[in-house]
């Protein structure tokens, strides 16, 4: 009785550690690994085995962290003292999940729920590429004059199901120096579409489109501002950019 007591106050109780095939990814990705349970001095009840993809967002000069995703992994258990259960699994990574960034990492933690007892988790960090056609965009911009300089996830209350959104800042360089301060560019991206708005800002004056395109059909029309455009939704995006820039001049 001592040692069950003992346990439930957490000394003694089980342990967990996720081991992953892999740590790197892009949105879409299946992930794969297991979990390997260890039991503690006394035989535990496991309620649950859960996985969750959390990031972090800035709110108020404050980093939040969100839990972007359940993944339920198993049901009650029970673990034996001393013992060792591995429960492998798999999920894909949804397709809207951020970049993963230096200030804003993403983790995979997993959660046991132990009758009566402290529940153990475990965090993994992972790295999430931005998706194909986004690295292209990005490219684009940069080959326009841009550097990308940040990336933050800031909050926003409006903002659906998640409360933040992912910005890329860029400083102009070469001739465009001087002529542009920032800009500014925020994806939402899915397995159907892609919408990307901008922000181009001089002093107190804003210059701002909105682009949607739905990149699972490859017979998409690009919208631009709430109108269909008749081209490439590539070719159209760098012609925006080099226009605008040279307008600016």
């Amino acid at each position: 009785m001592l040692r069950k007591w003992i346990t439930s106050a957490g000394f003694g109780s089980a342990s967990v550690d996720t081991i992953l095939a892999d740590n790197r990814f892009f949105p879409g990705d299946v992930l794969k690994g297991e979990v390997v349970i260890r039991g503690g001095s006394t035989d535990q009840d496991i309620s649950k085995i859960e996985l969750a993809l959390v990031v972090q967002y800035n709110k108020g000069g404050k980093k939040v962290s969100h839990i972007f995703k359940k993944f339920p992994l198993s049901d009650a258990v029970m673990i034996e003292a001393e013992q060792t259960k591995r429960v492998p699994f798999q999920f894909r990574i949804p397709a809207e999940i951020p970049m993963s960034e230096g200030r804003f990492p993403i983790f995979l933690k997993t959660m046991l729920d132990i009758k009566l007892g402290v529940a153990p988790t475990d965090s993994d960090r992972i790295h999430i590429f931005p998706s194909p056609i986004i690295q292209k965009i990005l490219r684009e911009i940069e080959e326009a004059g841009f550097l990308l300089y940040k990336i933050s996830n800031e909050y926003d209350s409006e903002v659906k199901p998640h409360p933040f959104y992912q910005m890329f800042q860029f400083k102009p360089i070469g001739s465009f120096h001087g002529y542009v301060d920032d800009f500014l560019v925020i994806f939402t991206y899915d397995e159907i579409g892609l919408h990307m708005e901008i922000e181009m800002i001089r002093t107190a004056k804003v210059l701002t489109s909105q682009l949607y395109w739905e990149h699972s059909n490859p017979e998409s029309t690009l919208q631009m501002n709430g109108q269909a455009v008749q081209e490439d939704p590539l070719h159209k995006i760098r012609k925006m950019l080099r226009s605008r820039t040279r307008r600016e001049k």
